[in-house]
């Protein structure tokens, strides 16, 4: 959803809405909600679930709750239908060290009047902010058991599991060439699998310019499983190794993980999930819809519905941060990976952080991407820093350096990532 004709058509469309863009400026403007005190607004015209708002959207506090509540209906739904994977706790979750939340009046503002629905500030082995919206402000309360999507930062969670794919010995290394039935007729036959992670596998040409629809079909890509999608793309070859940030592709490389792992990708994500970050509740990801022929050898197996969209409660998805920088700081086998892919990041091309409204989205500031991970912030040179962006503003900003980790949960793309998060990696401190 972040491809550049899809943001500049979004950017058009919010004229009304205000930012500073001086980094040092300090600004704490929270962008205004349109009609606060009104009722909900239903963006969708579809007669479809209301579960996501749009990225131009500016909701009061009425729409916010009826899409919370949309949500948590799609996830019911999902559930039912058989289009959720779920990936149980263990009982081992490790509790985090709290001390009292930190001063920070604009935090307590936005949380009172604004976008973010959880904000998570841990320092060094301490949670030293957990912030909620006050109790009921929405239609049913936000707390440590909603589940939230990731959407694109569950791109960055696929990266970490192919880590562990290779540790264990189902992938041989990121320069494994993608040797795969389902798709060998397919332009990612025979690819080093850097290039998928770093999405520049030439595939501009087989993906819709909203980066979520593959060429040929109306459908989105989730609605068709992967025998259908190596059908439509059946005869296609690479173009190039530009990078192309699109959602088809991130989908591919889940389900390739789950091809390679065979009947062992149960276990896997469970010791990813369960034995690695110690989840404290279920965690989901949202399968692709079973359209292959029947008959086909492969059909209804995970290698052909696997995604990236995961639901995940809010401190969940902070024990994955915290797995991750622990992994990265220890040298594990799964470090050494991330630490590859880092030194193999290359070229972002939508840095811009003067931009009038850069501090809408945290892609703005990082100068490089890899392996599904922003790397290289803006002023914050010769940092190890993994970045993370879901839209509307699910993120995890990492400090590997200072054991230091923001992750955020919101309603709608509306408020100030550099105030919020990276001032608050690059300094150490909440914004007053």
């Amino acid at each position: 959803m972040k491809k550049s004709l899809f943001i500049f058509l979004v950017l058009l469309t919010i004229s009304h809405a205000s930012i500073a863009s001086n980094w040092n400026s300090g600004s704490t403007s929270i962008i205004a909600q349109q009609d606060p005190g009104g009722p909900a607004t239903n963006y969708r015209t579809d007669g479809g679930i209301p579960a996501e708002i749009p990225e131009n959207a500016r909701p009061n506090d009425a729409t916010i709750s009826l899409y919370e509540d949309g949500r948590r209906e799609f996830f019911s739904v999902w559930k039912s239908r058989g289009n959720l994977y779920t990936i149980e706790p263990k009982g081992n979750a490790e509790q985090f060290k709290h001390s009292q939340n930190l001063n920070s009046e604009t935090l307590k503002r936005q949380l009172s009047k604004g976008y973010i629905l959880s904000y998570l500030f841990y320092d060094n082995g301490e949670l030293k902010y957990d912030g909620l919206p006050q109790a009921g402000r929405f239609s049913q309360d936000i707390d440590d058991e909603t589940l939230f999507y990731t959407h694109s930062t569950g791109k960055s969670i696929i990266s970490y599991i192919t880590g562990h794919a290779i540790c264990e010995g189902f992938i041989d290394s990121i320069n494994h060439n993608i040797d795969w039935p389902l798709m060998q007729e397919t332009l990612y036959q025979g690819q080093p699998l850097i290039d998928l992670l770093n999405m520049r596998a030439g595939d501009k040409h087989t993906v819709d310019e909203r980066a979520s629809r593959v060429m040929g079909s109306k459908n989105h890509h989730r609605d068709i499983d992967h025998i259908s999608i190596s059908e439509l793309l059946r005869g296609t070859e690479r173009k190039g190794n530009d990078l192309f940030y699109n959602n088809v592709l991130t989908d591919i490389i889940a389900s390739y993980i789950a091809f390679r792992a065979g009947d062992n990708y149960t276990q896997l994500l469970d010791r990813v999930f369960q034995d690695k970050i110690k989840i404290q509740n279920q965690v989901h990801f949202e399968l692709h819809r079973q359209t292959g022929p029947k008959t086909h050898a492969e059909y209804g197996k995970l290698q052909t519905r696997a995604s990236y969209s995961f639901m995940i409660t809010r401190k969940d998805l902070l024990r994955v941060a915290v797995a991750m920088m622990q992994d990265y700081q220890a040298h594990t086998c799964v470090g050494k990976y991330l630490r590859t892919v880092q030194a193999q990041a290359k070229k972002w091309p939508k840095y811009r952080p003067s931009g009038e409204r850069s501090s809408l989205w945290m892609h703005n500031y990082a100068k490089k991407y890899g392996a599904q991970f922003y790397f290289d912030f803006h002023r914050m040179k010769d940092r190890n820093i993994f970045g993370t962006e879901g839209y509307n503003g699910q993120n995890m900003l990492i400090d590997m350096d200072n054991s230091r980790i923001v992750v955020t949960q919101s309603a709608a793309t509306a408020w100030d990532q550099r105030t919020y998060v990276l001032n608050v990696i690059k300094d150490g401190k909440l914004p007053k």
